[in-house]
């Protein structure tokens, strides 16, 4: 990302693959790629790719006949950013890297809110799911959510969200980064039958906020604290059934402690608390169903608070413990 104009080009920075559909002068036609707690490759498809080509060709025409500009704003590159040069020292600035270094600039300035965290939320956050391969199709509305409650119902087709016109579940996605955190009624336009139709989303409060498990997948966790000041990697099905632990429940084995940097504090604390190098995790606060280590590390940080003390479940050389872990104070 080094030298590449984040004002201009804006996108969701935690993505592993994206494309911007747009005429030479700024203007955005489509947005294609992006991700959400499924796999990294959910929503990029040959087929979807190719209606998002086709979608922006047809933009194209109908902008050309009648163009409105962007009005210019002033370049921005990361390195231009405090932040990163206080971090980057001079390498690759990866597309992960631009979230994590404007968070910490917004703190540097005593501008940032836990709320900033909640980036492009996936249509699931307003109560959709979409086909993989034909992403203006509704496939799924969940029961009770903002959608539902609006009468979105399966095999309608989007048109427009807010006031973007949506060709991917990217154009999805940047129109709820758009919409305020603070929720409001979200206008969406759809075809139904081949009728065009338009209701209001009834957004709450906080309605960007995602689930732990829907989190996990973000580089931009690693930021946040508190953290543990522990980790390691998840034991497999032959150590599960070796050490006897049910189908199921999650477990993974303590290789490291924070013991370095700004955050050794964590690391310090869990060491004091009792934990091991070799100990195998078997609960957290009495819950044993993570999906995954960053299911666990995302979970710690948007759950835990400073103070708290926290029971940790171990297995030690098939011995069952439990410490009493004391979060922190920063």
């Amino acid at each position: 990302m080094r030298g590449v104009n984040i004002e201009k080009y804006r996108f969701d920075f935690d993505l592993t693959f994206g494309v911007l559909a747009l005429n030479p002068d700024g203007t955005v036609y489509h947005r294609y790629g992006g991700r959400d707690s499924r796999s990294p490759g959910h929503w990029t498809t040959p087929a979807s790719f190719e209606q998002m080509l086709s979608a922006s060709l047809e933009r194209h025409q109908e902008y050309t006949a009648a163009p409105s500009p962007p009005e210019l704003q002033p370049r921005l590159q990361p390195e231009q950013i405090p932040a990163f040069a206080k971090r980057d020292k001079g390498e690759c600035i990866h597309c992960h890297n631009v979230h994590e270094g404007l968070q910490q600039e917004a703190k540097d300035q005593k501008t940032w809110s836990f709320a900033d965290i909640w980036v492009h939320p996936a249509p699931e956050r307003l109560g959709l799911d979409l086909d993989r391969d034909d992403q203006r199709l509704v496939i799924q509305v969940q029961p009770e959510s903002a959608a539902d409650k609006a009468g979105l119902k399966v095999g309608d087709r989007l048109i427009r969200v807010g006031t973007t016109t949506i060709a991917s579940a990217s154009d999805v996605m940047h129109a709820s980064d758009s919409f305020p955190a603070a929720g409001g009624k979200l206008p969406v336009a759809f075809l139904r039958n081949g009728e065009a139709q338009t209701v209001k989303l009834s957004l709450p409060p906080d309605w960007k906020r995602s689930a732990p498990a829907s989190f996990a997948w973000r580089a931009i966790k690693w930021t946040l604290d508190p953290v543990p000041g522990f980790g390691g990697p998840a034991i497999d099905a032959t150590q599960r059934a070796a050490l006897k632990i049910p189908e199921g429940e999650f477990a993974f084995r303590i290789q490291y402690f924070v013991t370095w940097g700004p955050r050794a504090a964590y690391g310090k604390r869990a060491g004091e608390a009792g934990l091991r190098a070799d100990d195998i995790v078997l609960a957290v606060a009495g819950k044993r169903d993570f999906e995954s280590v960053d299911h666990f590390h995302a979970w710690w940080r948007l759950t835990r608070q400073a103070g708290e003390v926290v029971p940790i479940h171990v297995l030690r050389n098939g011995e069952p413990m439990v410490f009493q872990l004391e979060v922190p104070r920063s």
